[in-house]
């Protein structure tokens, strides 16, 4: 298990944290490994949020009063996504054709919204998605001489560009 990935998350009850350390530590030793101390932490989830694989989980409740762990892309995950696009649109490369520059956009786009399309998604992927448009949309207006006014339909209706998923579409495996 260690060998192949470095990161995870245990979700015990409260109370029960010492003894899930205890036993993991044991069957970790039995397999010649160790926990990483300095990356091990004890938090009480209920109590406040972490951040894992780019991924925000913090406890919520519904608008029916429910409970349930809210997961979302990180703040700092879309923030990489908005530099990676400011990284691709800008001034020197408004000599690239359109069609390239949106098939790259998308490439990028779709591969993230991909990874973090989880069950809590929506309000995240509404705010990157503006970002994204709007992103596109001023690299557009430079592009053809500030006298093109382009909506967000034209953008994804005549120049291709990729629509996030809106909608949770993550299913329990079988």
């Amino acid at each position: 298990m260690v060998r192949y990935a470095d990161d995870a998350v245990i979700l015990c009850w409260p109370g029960k944290s010492g003894m899930v350390k205890g036993r993991l530590d044991k069957w970790l030793a039995s397999k010649g490994l160790k926990l990483n101390e300095t990356k091990t932490r004890l938090i009480d989830h209920r109590q406040q949020g972490f951040e894992f694989l780019g991924f925000s989980f913090r406890w919520s409740q519904s608008q029916g009063g429910k409970s349930y762990s809210h997961v979302e892309p990180s703040q700092k995950s879309r923030q990489k996504l908005r530099e990676r696009l400011r990284s691709m649109l800008h001034r020197g490369t408004h000599w690239r054709q359109t069609k390239e520059m949106i098939a790259e956009v998308n490439q990028v786009v779709r591969g993230w919204s991909q990874y973090f399309h989880y069950a809590n998604s929506t309000d995240a992927f509404t705010h990157v998605q503006r970002a994204v448009r709007r992103r596109v949309g001023n690299w557009l207006w430079r592009k053809h001489g500030r006298h093109r006014v382009i909506d967000r339909e034209a953008l994804h209706e005549r120049y291709g560009l990729y629509r996030m998923p809106l909608t949770a579409q993550w299913k329990h495996p079988k």
